[in-house]
């Protein structure tokens, strides 16, 4: 993918090609094999998906919705008008769709985020916002995935997040190329086992994509294959709303023209003996008062 991502306008014209052929023999019954007789082309319940880049180079995930931030109870530093802040993700723990939450040993507040972000397809260095658009080649959806007790309890020292977030990060179900997607228009929601919990649209952000990956690229290289999540939609995880996923909940998180990314909620994990550290008995647990 990172490949396909870097070939820009001839990849995506060779893409096309290649659909309008397997179009045009489904059109006219013909068996769709290649020149070794392997089938090119897959029913869906058939194949597995893995996350669109299953180990990207490097994950970062920005705040850019004013109303994620509210709705937590955070008091908007001047920070956030000046530039787009991040934290940055543990790529060693991506998974696709139809895998399992993992849910840690340490955490009783599992929480989703409902966010979408970009892939970029070519990297540089003290980008401007009009280069860096043209860096950008596709977005898909990314579930932030939480453990919201540890991580409110380990940033109370002003550092992190870590265990609140490493342990596992949902990305899904496809990428959708740039030409076919306007970034300000996206609907999106969250449904927990069929019933919609939240829901928002791309528009209310504080950034473009385009200004998130020319600050990422001041003074420091940015390259193909990265992933940028621009942050949680306001009122899309459990922490804003007061509501808390359990194991066995099925997660849906859905993007218009991008599709639906669906996790099981897994069951917490069991602390094995004397792993750890003897001092960390679990984290206050935490609820945001709503009028």
């Amino acid at each position: 993918m990172v490949a396909f991502f870097e070939s820009g306008d001839d990849g995506l014209e060779h893409a096309r090609r290649a659909l309008d052929i397997v179009r045009e023999r489904r059109r006219r019954g013909d068996t769709l094999t290649g020149d070794d007789d392997a089938p090119v082309v897959h029913a869906i319940d058939d194949v597995r998906l893995l996350a669109p880049v299953p180990r990207p180079r490097r994950v970062r995930d920005y705040m850019t919705y004013n109303q994620h931030a509210t709705g937590a109870g955070l008091a908007l530093p001047a920070a956030f008008a000046a530039m787009p802040v991040c934290y940055k993700c543990n790529a060693e723990t991506i998974i696709g769709p139809g895998e399992e939450l993992l849910w840690p040993s340490y955490t009783d507040q599992l929480d989703f985020e409902l966010e979408i972000g970009f892939f970029t397809g070519g990297g540089g260095r003290d980008l401007t916002p009009a280069e860096a658009g043209t860096r950008i080649a596709g977005i898909t959806i990314f579930n932030d995935v939480s453990a919201r007790d540890i991580q409110v309890f380990e940033m109370a020292m002003t550092i992190g997040p870590s265990k609140g977030k490493d342990f596992c990060t949902a990305m899904g179900p496809c990428v959708l190329t740039m030409d076919e997607v306007d970034e300000w228009s996206i609907a999106m929601s969250a449904r927990i086992n069929g019933q919609v919990w939240a829901s928002g649209t791309s528009k209310e952000r504080q950034f473009s994509f385009a200004e998130v990956l020319a600050w990422a690229s001041l003074d420091e290289d940015v390259y193909p294959g990265e992933f940028f999540a621009t942050g949680t939609v306001g009122g899309g995880c459990g922490f804003e709303l007061d509501r808390w996923i359990q194991p066995g909940d099925v997660v849906e998180l859905d993007a218009s023209g991008v599709g639906v990314l669906r996790n099981t909620v897994g069951n917490k994990q069991v602390r094995r003996e004397g792993a750890g550290v003897a001092s960390y008995h679990g984290a206050p647990s935490i609820h945001v008062a709503h009028d």
